[in-house]
Formats: C-alpha cells, structure tokens, sequence
C-alpha cells in the first residue's frame, strides 16, 4: 500500500517516524510531496527546501487497470511493483523544486549540493507498446544511480537512470546525465561530456 506525505506545514514527530530513518538536524520545508517516505534514508543534518516531489514507486497496479482489456493481458500486475530505495547521506542540501523518481536504489553520498528545480531518476516511462498510452504502461524497471561526496549538481540539471557520479564532480546547468563519470569530473550541457577532469 502506498503512503503519501503530502503537506504544506513543518514535519512532526509524527511524519519523521514514517520514513525508513531520518537523521538528527535534518529537515524538510513544506510544502512538500513524499510517496512512500519508508523507501527514505535520510542522514543527519540534510537540508530540502521547498516544493520538493519525492517519489518512492511501490505498487503502480491501479495503472494496469485502466490499459483497454484487449492489452490488459500484455502486462503482468508484477510489472508494476517495485522496491525502491533512496540513501541519502549526512549534510546533503537540496534546493527547491527537486524531483525525484525511484523504482530501484538512489544513493546520494554526503555532503552532495543540488541546485533548483533539478531531476534524479533511476527509471522512467515505458513505450514499448505501440497501442497503449504511455501513462498506463509500466515504468522501466530501474538502474541505480550514485552520486558521489561533495559533487555539485547545477541549476535545472537531470541525472538519469543508470549513472554513476565520482566524488566532487560538478554537473552544469541544465545538464543531462547518464553514464559512468571519474572523481573531480566537470560535466556540461546538454548532453553531460567530460569538459575536464580536476587534479
């Protein structure tokens, strides 16, 4: 079953005890989306700011019933179940308007700075069937994605399913994401390429 943290007040008690672990000084600030808050480990003193839309993808079945019953049987209700989880490490700051899709493992080490209005996925929608509309076809099934200490995502930039960032790497503005980069990599629009790497 689903469990949706939606508001647009502080944390309580209360809501903090949902989450799989949340750590001492960290804090969220409404308002906020949360679906599935028990997929989020979250560290000590982490700092989300607002309009955060965190999505922790378990049980997407509702959509198999809404596929025309003449595909129905193109997709098995398994297809829509997932076990997500999303680390995310001590002193990590998130700017405003951070969105998030997980269906597989998200890991953000500590002390990772994001920009605003930036995308971390390690899944997205599926379009193998040519007759069904996309929204009602199962996600992808996930690739994790690891951002490694002290990296810098910019403004607006994407990490996709599937990448791995090193340590201390600096995404530009804007930047899409995806694939395996060094430590100290700096990597620019639009279609994230090594620039350079920092000795």
């Amino acid at each position: 079953m689903n469990v949706l943290l939606e508001k647009d007040t502080e944390l309580t008690e209360a809501d903090k005890a949902l989450f799989g672990s949340f750590g001492v000084g960290s804090r969220i600030r409404p308002p906020y989306r949360i679906l599935n808050p028990q997929c989020f480990h979250i560290g000590r003193h982490v700092s989300i700011r607002e309009g955060a839309f965190l999505n922790a993808y378990t049980d997407l079945t509702v959509l198999h019933g809404f596929v025309d019953p003449a595909f129905r049987g193109d997709f098995a209700p398994d297809d829509y179940r997932y076990a997500p989880r999303v680390d995310i490490g001590d002193q990590v700051q998130i700017g405003r308007f951070m969105l998030m899709s997980c269906t597989a493992h998200i890991e953000i080490e500590a002390a990772v700075v994001f920009s605003d209005r930036t995308f971390v996925g390690d899944n997205n929608h599926s379009a193998r069937h040519p007759e069904v509309p996309i929204v009602f076809q199962p996600n992808k099934a996930g690739r994790p994605v690891r951002i490694g200490r002290g990296s810098w995502i910019g403004v607006g930039a994407c990490v996709l399913a599937g990448t791995s960032l090193g340590r201390n790497t600096v995404v530009g503005a804007n930047a899409v994401v995806r694939g395996d980069f060094p430590d100290r990599a700096v990597l620019g629009p639009p279609m994230a390429e090594v620039w350079y790497v920092r000795e």
